[in-house]
């Protein structure tokens, strides 16, 4: 019984960051969760505590579920560099398939202001998890002799944070499509050569 509660638990807030990484936190109403979840407001706050605390737990599923993601496409490469741009390419050639076309990262760390501190505060502590996981492995990458002026490794993770979230806004642009390979390849050669 207590497996069953749990999936249902980690069920629930994988479909609500979905909601969230759509629509938004605010945008996101009680109702919208309601019928999302299929959960009484009740039982969501018996659950949760709040809609803060469901986002909260949504919020750091997502984080967990990118790192997925990216160990997926690395154990399926020969560098830490090649799992990386496959990733960059599923992303972009996939970003119809996505809730938003920006990172939920990116928008909560946009979203919330000093009225939202504790939303705030997570959505940083978020990224910069994330962000350390990506330190370690332009580490790899930089031991691989995959990168040529071996700078620290966070130079690379921003780096690489930034051209992503770049070409992920830049590529909801009407008919850009066949500008993704290019932009991608010269992200890459970027980044090898910083």
């Amino acid at each position: 019984m207590v497996n069953k509660v749990k999936f249902e638990r980690e069920h629930v807030i994988h479909v609500a960051s979905q909601l969230f990484w759509q629509k938004g936190f605010h945008a996101t109403s009680i109702r919208d969760l309601q019928d999302a979840v299929n959960m009484r407001p009740g039982s969501i706050y018996a659950a949760f505590g709040s809609k803060e605390g469901l986002y909260s737990e949504s919020l750091k599923e997502y984080t967990v579920q990118m790192q997925s993601q990216i160990d997926g496409f690395l154990n399926g490469a020969d560098s830490i560099l090649g799992g990386l741009r496959t990733l960059v390419e599923s992303i972009i050639g996939n970003r119809q398939c996505f809730p938003s076309a920006i990172c939920m990262l990116v928008k909560a760390n946009s979203e919330f202001t000093e009225k939202d501190a504790n939303l705030r505060e997570l959505s940083f502590k978020q990224t910069d998890k994330f962000e350390q996981y990506l330190c370690v492995l332009f580490n790899q990458a930089i031991k691989n002799d995959e990168l040529i002026n071996k700078r620290p490794a966070i130079e690379y993770a921003r780096f690489f944070q930034v051209q992503l979230t770049g070409l992920r806004c830049y590529f909801n642009r009407p008919e850009a499509d066949q500008l993704a390979e290019p932009m991608i390849e010269q992200m890459f050669t970027l980044l090898k050569n910083i």
